[in-house]
């Protein structure tokens, strides 16, 4: 019995011991644990902190005017590449390898791997190799002596070069948008806030790499050139711009450039329309579009409106052989006035780059009789394409660059060839935007087409958002799209303004259009290539809601009628391709200014 109490004890202490020595090692574990867990959050910190300044450091050079000061640029990169680098040697180590296996966590860990893989290749490769590129061009010259000849040559040589530092950032754009959604806050934030400025430098870089590319042929490289010019105005608004004010010519031959005279729209009126039985269905009532020259840009493919405009210009006195058509509206003239410098009218009044565009949507209008408001549009029109192009330095072709980018995205400007060998530095790379047409990078497409005849559109405001809310198992997302439309006009404006802006004496189909003051827009909703619109509903005065086919692509449309002062509200669901590759985005028709106010939240989840 002894014995077996001994041996009881014995057991006792074995099984003590065995305890203790269980907690001491899981003690031990745990101080290593957490000294580890300790040590990845500081470490998590500054990684956060460096990257933030890695790309707060290059964020000023999604403004090309940083990409033409050397020294900014460079200080800028090295400067990334310190924090980059820092980052980089982190985020490389064990610790950071073994976290990314975690549960939940390794997700995040991941993200911000490849976030600082991203960061340290843009700064490290892609930046300087661009900056490269940029000041072997802003040391070259331009001049070839002749009176308003440009030398293309280096801007030929430098498209290499652009074209590669582009391809590298479109990728590493590609990269970042694609990496797992963070699930902790801090991470999460940090993670937006790099990803949108990356994919500003890549918008940016993408819109100076197109232009670099085709300005050379733009202006006459592979021989004379005659393009249309085709001014109108936003002011009262059709799909893809604004009613045509005036069409010109211009003349290019391996860079150099002739502006001719512009002539009035009242001189084409008679000239007839070839529009399709489609395009004259959608746009059958309130108002009944004739599609003369005024009417082209309410297709919402450039494409087609081109060869419309053509048509009437051949159909003219002026007529001639046409290789292309350039558009331009008020914001585009603006846009080139603040780069080229102010214009002084006969009356005296500047017109500069913050007031040009307000003065030719609706100051014109209040000061002065149509046939003044003619002369004064084709006057500043052709002042500022001659400006455009002459005395020019490569400082001025950068900013031209840039700017016919950004414009052409916004609709702003057109540029558009009948040589289907030129299409790829045209309307293939952006500058003649048509309806929804790609399933990769998608696109909804809201239009505006004034029906009651005035100068309103200048008081319309916008503003959207669009809400990722579902990546679907076969690749494709789903969107919440709210677009609203607000009408600014006061009532001194309406007690002062004339019928020409106000409108309100424009007969329709049954009787006036709207009241004056009352905007009444035909309304066109496109959903991306090889997606769909659904659950579409309005708040406001909307009536007349169909589904129409125009030009090969299907569409919703309606009327809003939008008295001073209302607003409407359209709500729809939108589902992509399951091609699609990139956020999606919307196309609109463009306004008075380069705001367009679109919120985009894609925090829900990740494309596929």
């Amino acid at each position: 019995m002894a014995r077996h109490i001994h041996g009881m004890r014995e057991q006792s202490h074995r099984t003590r011991n065995i305890i203790l020595t269980v907690l001491g090692v899981l003690v031990v574990l745990g101080a290593v644990g957490g000294f580890c867990a300790w040590r990845f959050y500081q470490q998590a910190m500054d990684v956060r902190d460096h990257e933030l300044a890695a790309v707060e450091a290059v964020s000023g050079l999604q403004d090309v005017s940083q990409l033409r000061d050397a020294d900014t640029m460079n200080a800028a990169i090295e400067q990334a590449q310190t924090h980059a680098s820092a980052a980089k040697e982190i985020t490389d180590g064990a610790l950071w390898q073994v976290a990314s296996y975690v549960p939940v966590l390794g997700d995040d860990v991941t993200t911000v791997r490849g976030m600082v893989n991203v960061v340290d290749g843009l700064v490290g490769e892609t930046l300087p190799s661009l900056a490269t590129t940029v000041q072997t061009l802003m040391n070259s010259g331009l001049s070839s002596g002749g009176e308003g000849q440009l030398n293309l040559q280096p801007i030929v040589d430098a498209q290499e070069g652009f074209a590669q530092a582009n391809e590298l950032v479109q990728q590493q754009a590609d990269t970042i948008n694609a990496l797992p959604q963070p699930h902790v806050g801090v991470v999460r934030s940090a993670y937006e806030q790099g990803k949108e400025q990356i994919n500003k430098v890549a918008d940016m870089l993408d819109q100076v790499s197109g232009m670099v590319q085709a300005m050379p042929k733009l202006l006459g490289q592979d021989g004379p050139r005659t393009y249309l010019l085709v001014a109108q105005t936003t002011s009262e608004q059709r799909s893809g711009g604004g009613l045509v004010g005036s069409l010109g010519t211009m003349q290019v031959d391996n860079g150099s450039i002739s502006v001719g005279e512009f002539h009035s729209n009242r001189e084409f009126l008679t000239l007839g329309e070839s529009a399709t039985a489609e395009e004259h269905d959608v746009f059958s009532d309130p108002l009944y579009f004739s599609f003369d020259v005024r009417d082209l840009f309410a297709v919402p493919d450039f494409s087609r409106t081109a060869e419309m405009l053509n048509t009437v210009w051949q159909r003219s006195e002026y007529a001639c052989d046409i290789d292309g058509v350039i558009a331009i509206d008020p914001l585009f003239i603006q846009e080139m006035v603040r780069i080229n410098g102010d214009i002084i009218l006969d009356n005296g009044q500047v017109l500069t780059g913050d007031n040009t565009a307000e003065f030719m949507l609706n100051g014109i209008y209040k000061a002065f009789d149509p046939d003044t408001q003619d002369m004064y549009f084709e006057y500043v029109a052709s002042a500022v394409m001659d400006g455009a192009f002459s005395n020019m330095t490569m400082d001025k072709m950068m900013q031209i660059a840039q700017a016919m980018g950004s414009l052409a995205e916004g609709r702003h400007f057109y540029a558009y060839t009948f040589h289907e060998d030129e299409a790829e530095y045209f309307q293939d790379a952006g500058f003649a935007k048509n309806a929804p047409e790609s399933e990769t990078d998608p696109e909804i497409g809201i239009y505006m087409n004034e029906q009651n005849a005035s100068k309103l559109g200048w008081y319309l405001q916008r503003s959207s958002t669009i809400t990722r809310t579902a990546c679907n198992a076969d690749g494709s997302q789903t969107y919440h799209v709210t677009f609203s439309i607000t009408n600014t006009l006061t009532s001194d404006e309406m007690a002062s303004a004339t019928t020409y802006i106000l409108g309100g004496a424009q007969p329709g189909v049954n009787g006036i259009v709207a009241p004056a003051g009352t905007s009444a827009q035909r309304m066109l909703f496109y959903a991306p290539a090889g997606g769909s619109i659904t659950n579409l509903t309005a708040n406001g005065d909307v009536r007349d809601q169909e589904n129409k086919t125009m030009d090969g692509k299907n569409l919703i449309t309606n009327v809003a009628y939008i008295a001073p002062g209302e607003t409407v509200t359209f709500d729809f669901d939108v589902t992509t391709s399951a091609k699609a590759e990139s956020d999606l985005r919307l196309d609109q028709t463009p306004a008075g200014w380069l705001d367009e106010n679109v919120t985009y939240d894609t925090s829900a989840c990740s494309i596929k």
